[in-house]
């Protein structure tokens, strides 16, 4: 498999948001647009070169429903995953708030996002270093942030973390997940399938040297976000990975629709 550059700069044109995929101006905007409607507390925890690092909450956190958090743009070529996280929004309504408390983390990697590049302006990887696992990594500016809201982070993904990855080598969609079992169950089956209407699952064996049985690399704790908050308590989690050599509002299409499902599986 060909390495994955860290300052290539990937650019893609959305006839969804009519705006180009590193926009981030106007990826802001239409943000505030969607937290406005449906009335999200911002939890801001820091800035990088200016620009927030936030999560999103329900307007009011309730003890007794489940707590999950969907993340995306960590890397900032895979920039689907924050477009599709505004078209989830768009598409939410504040009934959802009765029956979970969601949390949202749309852009963990704004100066990688502007650029269209994998890594952050300071060359480091901002989904690595969370945990420590042998693989020499360090936490990035924004990994330092996050890991210094841990409690509050803990707390948001309790029930379910799911982050929305690309892969800008492939052509065909697959999923990491985590699940107190030995085998996928109808959380990552369901999680799939979602990617599965948009586009064919990997025929691959093995990708970055993880083993892939049906399209689903299942329980490899490596040092990334989602591993860290699943080893730290997380009753469930995922990582989905839509093809960036495909249609780009098809892949945003794909992200929501993974998020989608995702919520439906914590709400009758």
């Amino acid at each position: 498999m060909n390495s994955r550059t860290p300052y290539q700069t990937f650019r893609w044109h959305s006839e969804i948001f009519d705006c180009y995929s590193n926009d981030i101006e106007q990826f802001e905007r239409q943000l505030l647009q969607e937290t406005a409607r449906l009335q999200l507390k911002p939890r801001v925890i820091g800035h990088i070169d200016g620009w927030p690092l936030q999560l999103w909450q329900s307007p009011a956190a309730n003890a007794g429903l489940p707590s999950v958090l969907i993340s995306s743009g960590f890397h900032g070529e895979e920039a689907a995953g924050p477009w599709g996280m505004l078209h989830f929004m768009s598409e939410l309504t504040d009934t959802i708030f009765t029956q979970i408390n969601l949390t949202l983390l749309p852009l963990a990697n704004p100066t990688g996002f502007s650029k269209g590049h994998r890594f952050n302006r300071f060359g480091e990887n901002p989904n690595r270093g969370y945990l420590s696992v042998g693989d020499g990594a360090t936490p990035s500016v924004e990994g330092k942030l996050l890991l210094a809201h841990a409690q509050l982070l803990l707390a948001a993904s309790r029930d379910g973390i799911l982050t929305c990855h690309e892969d800008i080598l492939s052509q065909q969609t697959y999923l990491y997940a985590f699940e107190p079992s030995k085998q996928p169950g109808a959380f990552s089956q369901g999680l799939l399938a979602a990617l599965t209407q948009y586009f064919p699952v990997t025929e691959a064996a093995v990708i970055d040297d993880c083993p892939v049985e049906n399209g689903i690399i299942f329980n490899h704790f490596d040092s990334s976000f989602e591993a860290w908050l699943v080893r730290s308590g997380a009753k469930a989690g995922a990582c989905s990975e839509t093809p960036a050599k495909a249609n780009f509002d098809r892949r945003i299409l794909a992200n929501s629709a993974v998020m989608q499902q995702f919520i439906a599986g914590y709400h009758n």
